[in-house]
């Protein structure tokens, strides 16, 4: 039995990856499905200062930036690939940003 490649209805059927707009905000249900992750992982990210909610309108409705699901993706894979524990995730964002910002420094005195 020889199978036929109907290129069109394979290319119907993919799913594209989805990629945040910036400057938008997802409410705590779409930043968990972006995310691939539990509601409640994001509230213990948020607890433990990794992510912040945009906005909390007086009904307790959470928004996240499109960064704060990129953190919460990172974090994810740190945990679970590296074995890293909640509390050495902010530590290390918080070294990983100040690496940037020495990265950052030496080009801006190397053009000079």
């Amino acid at each position: 039995m020889s199978i036929k490649y109907d290129h069109e209805i394979s290319t119907s059927l993919t799913l594209d990856l989805y990629q945040p707009k910036p400057n938008v905000l997802y409410s705590l249900d779409v930043a968990a499905h972006l995310a691939g992750v539990p509601r409640r992982s994001i509230l213990i990210y948020c607890r433990a200062g990794l992510v912040q909610a945009v906005v909390q309108p007086p009904y307790g409705a959470m928004e996240f930036t499109e960064e704060a699901i990129y953190i919460v993706r990172k974090s994810e894979h740190l945990r679970t690939v590296h074995g890293l524990d909640l509390t050495w995730l902010k530590p290390m964002f918080d070294l990983l940003d100040e690496v940037e910002r020495l990265r950052a420094e030496l080009r801006f005195l190397h053009r000079r």
